[in-house]
């Protein structure tokens, strides 16, 4: 596939940009960021009492919370130059994200795409240990529903088995 010269010259850009973002951090520790990995065994946990955003292990690090900037990191995360919307279902350690991609945009979900979603959300969030991410369309209808009813109240322990059905399907973990 051939690329015109001005958007090979703004994925150029883009990835310098990224790239001196990165280095920019102020932290001097110099360890490895994690890596979101795809786990087939994942079990998304059985606590009644546990909500979306709640870490299960609070005391490690701060909890982020997630019902209160879920908005703002869907945003970060659809200002990447593909994707129009985003939305994501935290539970545990485990981010579900469903992504509608640009009219533009005539490709798939692709790698670059998925580390770039999972940067973003481990970034917001460093407790995220999995990010799960899909584009299929009736994944992320059904991601962008349960999304809804979370915002009206919904626990998500109604969800627990949808949830896992969405983050085991072939073409969401890789």
């Amino acid at each position: 596939m051939k690329l015109s010269k001005g958007v090979r010259l703004l994925v150029t850009a883009l990835v310098v940009a990224m790239a001196l973002t990165g280095c920019m951090r102020g932290d001097t520790n110099n360890s490895a960021t994690p890596v979101p990995t795809a786990t087939a065994n994942y079990t998304p946990g059985q606590s009644d009492s546990q909500r979306v955003g709640q870490a299960p292990n609070a005391s490690a690090q701060s909890v982020f919370d997630w019902s209160n900037r879920v908005g703002e990191i869907e945003g970060s995360v659809a200002r990447i130059s593909e994707i129009s919307e985003a939305r994501i279902l935290v539970v545990n350690n485990t981010a579900l994200v469903g992504l509608r991609f640009n009219q533009a945009y005539q490709g798939e979900m692709t790698e670059r795409i998925r580390e770039m979603v999972a940067s973003e959300i481990m970034q917001a969030d460093p407790n995220i240990s999995t990010v799960a991410v899909t584009s299929e369309t009736a994944d992320v209808d059904e991601i962008f529903s349960m999304s809804d009813r979370i915002a009206a109240g919904e626990t998500v322990d109604s969800m627990q088995n949808d949830i896992q059905r969405i983050v085991r399907n072939a073409t969401t973990l890789r």
